[in-house]
């Protein structure tokens, strides 16, 4: 079963690693898996003392997952990859008093760990590091990290796929509103791949979207014209037309993603599905967007966003 989402924003000083060993532990031990406490109080200590040295504020660790396989995040405000060192950590030389004790880098976590990775965030300017802690620490082979980066305006075109490509137009995007449109497809596609890779039969459905928004990420690269649209948000226009070159297979892609996102959205209430469901517009916004794709893949001509471009004031 899913856990709920639980996070805690920590300080930025050497008081949060004990701050945050200490509420981890708490959240395991609610969920009934104290096995797994000593694994997660190294891991997190490790994670929150890099991030103590290496960005800055905000701070915050966080428990997803399920209770089968909790998952720690750290997330911090710097954009760049955590850099695996080769250190040979001891256990017996950590000390949750001194943060100076710390920071032998991520090798402790891997020993600690059944998985282990990073997320950069959909804005490209924070990340989060995770870990699968697990009750049996390996001392040798250590488990290398699952750097992932789902940014969905990766690519414009600079690495071409061999095959047709068709022009699409995209008219009228509310540029401010298709950026919320990508917050909330971030979070989904986390906690989607999440349920992908600790219970693949009991969310088959979560396996195949992950899936196909891999397909989704490599016809993006071979795809020019995103750049408008990444500078439209960046100038908080309220509209932007596009124009992209994209390959013939995206318009199925699109189409296969936008009916299975509405399958997510039925079949994974809030009890299941960890991230919670878009907003009507912003579901309303995705259907137009995908099904642009589709029409425009058989010929049909270019249909205008009508909707508001931005979301209600609550």
């Amino acid at each position: 079963m899913p856990l709920t989402k639980r996070s805690l924003v920590l300080p930025a000083s050497p008081p949060s690693v004990r701050l945050a060993r200490s509420w981890v532990s708490k959240v395991l031990e609610e969920i009934g898996r104290e096995d797994l406490v000593d694994a997660a109080q190294l891991g997190v200590s490790e994670l929150v003392t890099n991030a103590l040295i290496h960005s800055q504020p905000p701070l915050s660790v966080r428990v997803r997952g399920t209770v089968n396989h909790p998952r720690i995040e750290v997330v911090d405000s710097s954009p760049f990859p955590p850099q695996r060192e080769s250190v040979a950590p001891e256990i017996e030389d950590v000390d949750d008093f001194n943060v100076t004790t710390f920071g032998r880098g991520l090798d402790l976590v891997a020993m600690m760990s059944r998985r282990w990775g990073s997320d950069l965030a959909h804005d490209g300017r924070s990340k989060s590091v995770w870990f699968e802690p697990s009750g049996k620490a390996r001392y040798e082979n250590h488990l290398e990290g699952e750097i992932f980066d789902f940014d969905p305006a990766t690519g414009d075109g600079q690495d071409v796929a061999e095959g047709p490509r068709m022009p699409l137009r995209l008219l009228g995007v509310p540029a401010r509103l298709f950026e919320e449109m990508r917050r909330y497809h971030f979070e989904v596609r986390r906690e989607l791949r999440l349920l992908a890779m600790t219970a693949p039969e009991d969310y088959p459905l979560a396996t195949e979207l992950t899936e196909v928004l891999v397909q989704a990420d490599r016809e993006r690269r071979s795809t020019a014209g995103i750049g408008d649209l990444d500078r439209a948000i960046a100038d908080r226009v309220d509209s932007v037309d596009l124009e992209y070159l994209v390959p013939v297979s995206t318009s199925t892609t699109m189409a296969r993603i936008r009916d299975l996102l509405s399958e997510v959205y039925r079949a994974l209430s809030a009890d299941h599905l960890l991230a919670m469901r878009p907003p009507d517009l912003i579901v309303e916004l995705e259907t137009w967007y995908f099904t642009e794709f589709e029409r425009q893949g058989r010929g049909d001509a270019p249909r205008r966003w009508t909707g508001p471009t931005s979301m209600p004031p609550v």
